[in-house]
Parts: structure tokens; C-alpha cells; sequence
């Protein structure tokens, strides 16, 4: 059986929206207890949605985004949950024009409650030619999540990872 990548991530989100907000939308999902829900399967997510219920929550602006986007365009790319209500975030946002266009982002949840969205240290720096993202969020345990995207220098297009610590 042939599966893809993204079969495999346990919650991909990616929403592109334009104003200034980026939206994150949260399952409030319960561990699974299937043997055959290996984490990050269809059967995970089917066990998951099942012990939950399959309720969403409320979508929700992600909280200090619309500071940073200037430019008005945002994507929210990648989710990753250590478990239910610790999470990661990542995507891009426009800057303000003249600056170094767009830009990547994280944003963490603790207790299901998110923090601000900021830029991810030092992509800035890398970003020459103005255009970065953040295109995956993994995390092994709360408050350690690790990212990745890309961006373009005078070279071409480059990657990058970041830790959280």
C-alpha cells in the first residue's frame, strides 16, 4: 500500500486568508486506544475523532499575527500537537513592503490557550530575496517542536530548521 506524507501528520492545517488574520482550528481530540491507531494514521485520526466525539472548537484568530503582518496576506501551513492542547503553529506572513516581503512564523499553545505568533529567529537575516515560510511544525513533547521551511537568498531557494527551546 502506498501512502503519502501527509497521511502521516497527525493534523495538517493549511488556510490561506488575506486582512491580517490567521486562523488555527483546534480538535479537541482524546489519545487513542486502538492497537492498529498507530500515531499519525487514518486509524489514530478515525480513534481520535471517535473518543471526541468529532467536535471542532471555534476557529480563532492566532493571537499577536495581524501585528505582524503588515502587508496583509497570511498562511497558517502546519500544526503539531505534543497532545491535546499543547500545540505548534507555523505559516508566513507579508511584511511591510520594502521590508523583506514575506516572512516566517511560529506560534505555541500551552493549556489550550495560544501565544503570540512571532518571527522565527534569525530567518530574517536569511531571507534576502523576501520570500520565507515555515512549511512544517513537529513536536516529540510539549515545548519541543522543531520547524522547517524555506527561503530565498541571492543562491536560490534555501532551508532552514528551528528548534524550540
Amino acid at each position: 500500500m502506498t501512502t503519502s506524507v501527509f497521511s502521516r501528520c497527525p493534523l495538517r492545517l493549511r488556510a490561506a486568508l488575506c486582512g491580517g488574520f490567521g486562523l488555527v482550528l483546534v480538535l479537541g481530540a482524546a489519545a487513542s486506544s486502538a492497537p492498529d491507531a498507530l500515531a499519525g494514521t487514518h486509524a489514530a485520526a478515525r480513534a481520535r475523532a471517535a473518543a471526541s466525539g468529532g467536535v471542532w472548537g471555534r476557529a480563532q484568530a492566532v493571537p499577536g499575527l495581524a501585528a505582524l503582518n503588515a502587508g496583509g496576506f497570511v498562511q497558517v501551513v502546519s500544526v503539531s500537537c505534543a497532545r491535546a492542547g499543547e500545540c505548534s503553529a507555523g505559516g508566513s506572513y507579508s511584511g511591510a513592503s520594502g521590508g523583506h516581503g514575506q516572512q516566517g512564523f511560529v506560534a505555541g499553545e500551552t493549556g489550550g490557550v495560544w501565544g503570540r505568533a512571532q518571527a522565527v529567529p534569525g530567518l530574517a537575516a536569511l531571507n534576502q530575496r523576501g520570500f520565507a515560510q515555515v512549511s512544517s511544525v513537529s513536536c516529540a513533547r510539549a515545548g519541543e517542536c522543531s520547524a522547517g521551511g524555506s527561503y530565498l537568498d541571492n543562491s536560490g531557494s534555501q532551508g532552514f530548521v528551528v528548534n524550540e527551546s
